[in-house]
């Protein structure tokens, strides 16, 4: 009797373990397909990257430093757009590719992520589902390959991640304050519609939690570094002299990279970081918000003198700005910043100015060579450390239209997508090739 109870459940028990065994098989088997559900799409054209720049300054609020209401409209077309430059700022594409659909109260998106070719294709596909609900998009389910995930599951996994990042993560903090700032999103098929407080202040310290996010602790260090070598140069200036060239900071501030390269260190790092902290230094910005409070409290406050590029300070800015900006998020960000920027002052402030956009573009074309790779990086080193005068590397703008108004930019130039326009800044960028700064650079 012993001996067939104890048959019996192993009977039982074989299946049950085979099961359990090959559970983690299936669900990798229903969750990878060798198919993606969304394709890449082909790289962005001319037009599209217009567009782009103009959801980005209609999405500006017109004064940045004041809390205000602001409401954004997009369709579909435009979200699909924007989430596609989003992905290729990130360095994700040709591995991922997402799309968004809209329907009456729910947005629903898919991803398709490559996780390789090396024996078959194999792509993770998730299908995520958002219901409207007053101010708020409601995670509503989730299926990932032909496997659909349980909603009690999903909550659960969900509450469990919240409460995690609550108590840990002062970025995830910052987004649940940003969220309480939304006052109400409307999902229909035609667009989206979200009303919300521009809270400038909460902006700035979700900008600079995501930059410490990106920031290496090595990195942090050659930081406070660099900071440290423009405080003791700004503090050898004479007393004075009320301004001085930006070629008083980037020689010296070189030279130091030249050594360090030499001795070792990862010259693309070294660059890197010594556009952000001089970029923070002329643009009279905070160091905390590259390496965090208790780091910078351990640092002098460096004296401030003006520095200029042309006799002009914000030329200079302008400059650095771009320049840090490329070294750490790229030259296509930047250079569509520079231009939003500069349609941005056309409709706001200032006006259009060409001048500002050459110095924005001779900061990107500084900064991409300076990190393009390590070659690059020395070469470029050498090169900024041996600068004779600012003409070595920014070409004269007086001649420039400055100061256009959106309407008097559009009466010459139509729209930023024009022939004429993409003409004036192909003539800029020749300029600025031509500098001796970056003549004969090697061809990636």
């Amino acid at each position: 009797m012993a001996t067939l109870l104890s048959k019996s459940l192993v009977q039982l028990l074989r299946p049950l373990l085979v099961l359990l065994v090959s559970a983690p098989l299936v669900l990798m088997i229903l969750s990878v397909e060798t198919e993606p559900t969304v394709s890449n799409s082909a790289p962005f054209n001319q037009d599209e990257l217009s567009q782009i720049e103009q959801l980005l300054l209609d999405g500006a609020p017109q004064s940045p430093q004041s809390m205000s209401l602001q409401r954004l409209q997009l369709n579909a077309d435009e979200l699909n757009l924007l989430l596609r430059y989003s992905i290729g700022v990130m360095d994700r594409s040709p591995r991922w590719a997402a799309r968004l659909a809209l329907n009456e109260n729910t947005l629903t998106s898919a991803l398709s992520v490559n996780l390789g070719q090396r024996l078959m294709p194999l792509f993770l596909n998730l299908q995520m589902e958002f219901i409207g609900s007053g101010n708020l998009l409601k995670f509503a389910s989730l299926q990932i390959g032909k496997l659909k995930v349980p909603e009690v599951f999903l909550q659960y996994a969900l509450s469990r991640i919240r409460a995690s990042l609550e108590s840990s993560n002062t970025v995830y903090q910052d987004f649940n304050l940003l969220l309480s700032r939304v006052q109400q999103v409307t999902v229909s098929p035609d667009r989206i519609d979200v009303e919300l407080v521009w809270d400038p202040i909460l902006i700035s310290n979700i900008s600079n939690h995501a930059q410490q996010l990106f920031i290496s602790d090595q990195d942090q260090q050659r930081i406070m570094d660099y900071y440290r070598r423009i405080g003791a140069i700004a503090a050898a200036i004479p007393s004075d002299l009320r301004a001085v060239s930006l070629n008083a900071f980037l020689v010296p501030l070189f030279t130091a990279a030249v050594e360090k390269s030499r001795s070792g260190s990862d010259p693309v790092a070294e660059n890197r970081t010594l556009f952000q902290a001089l970029a923070i230094y002329i643009n009279n910005e905070n160091i905390e918000q590259l390496i965090g409070v208790e780091l910078a409290e351990s640092l002098p406050n460096p004296k401030l003198i003006e520095v200029r590029l042309r006799r002009r300070q914000d030329l200079a800015q302008h400059l650095v700005a771009m320049a840090a900006i490329t070294a750490s998020a790229g030259a296509d960000l930047a250079q569509m910043l520079a231009t939003t920027k500069e349609a941005y002052d056309a409709r706001y402030r200032s006006g259009f100015s060409f001048s500002d956009l050459a110095a924005n573009t001779v900061g990107v074309t500084m900064a991409g060579h300076s990190t393009r790779d390590a070659r690059s990086a020395r070469l470029m080193q050498e090169r900024l450390a041996n600068l004779q005068n600012e003409a070595d590397y920014m070409p004269t703008v007086g001649n420039n239209r400055d100061g256009l108004s959106e309407s008097d930019f559009n009466a010459i130039y139509q729209n930023r997508s024009s022939e004429e326009y993409q003409q004036r800044l192909s003539e800029i960028q020749e300029l600025i090739n031509a500098r001796p700064l970056f003549r004969d650079l090697p061809v990636r």
